[in-house]
């Protein structure tokens, strides 16, 4: 599995500080509907070393560590992280990882 960074999320994570991004599984059930989806997003040693307790998979690469949640999910052979931004909201965005 290799994992690849846009430069823009390079950028922004290193301004930031901070070297390791979380893929978690959140789920909303609203009476008829329900969504279930992943939600990447960069976090800092303190919340790293939660998820790892949680029994979250690490993965090191060249930017740090990526955490994969406990869940069987279907990884791509790579899988591309990038930033976006929306109204001067900062999110991360990946493909390659499906539920």
């Amino acid at each position: 599995m290799e994992f690849v960074y846009d430069d823009a999320l390079r950028d922004y994570m290193t301004a930031k500080g901070r070297r390791h991004i979380v893929i978690e599984v959140v789920s909303s059930d609203h009476s008829d509907i329900e969504i279930t989806e992943l939600y990447p997003h960069i976090i800092g040693e303190k919340k790293a070393a939660e998820f790892k307790r949680k029994r979250y998979v690490v993965r090191e690469t060249d930017m740090g560590e990526v955490l994969l949640p406990p869940y069987r999910l279907h990884y791509a052979d790579t899988i591309r992280f990038s930033l976006r931004s929306f109204l001067g909201i900062k999110s991360v965005r990946q493909e390659g990882i499906e539920l």
